[in-house]
């Protein structure tokens, strides 16, 4: 996952609630290929850069999330193996 499509993913989650080029500065530093989407949510919350959410529950987010992905997997291993 590069950048701008957890940019796009943390947006859809968090809205504009997160000062956008400072965690564009902090996912420059991580090494994307290694984390899962909640990881690195869970990287950004540690270092106060989705602190700004309010009372979210970080850890439900992150179970969304996880849900999300598992869905959609889900539905294109559906579409290829016919249901």
């Amino acid at each position: 996952m590069d950048i701008q499509e957890i940019l796009a993913q943390l947006k859809e989650k968090f809205g504009d609630s997160f000062d956008i080029s400072k965690v564009t500065s902090a996912l420059k530093l991580l090494d994307l290929k290694n984390l899962s989407l909640p990881d690195i949510i869970s990287k950004l919350h540690a270092d106060g850069l989705l602190s700004s959410v309010g009372n979210l529950n970080i850890d439900s987010i992150k179970d969304n999330v996880v849900d999300g992905l598992k869905s959609k997997a889900g539905g294109m291993l559906g579409g290829i193996f016919g249901k």
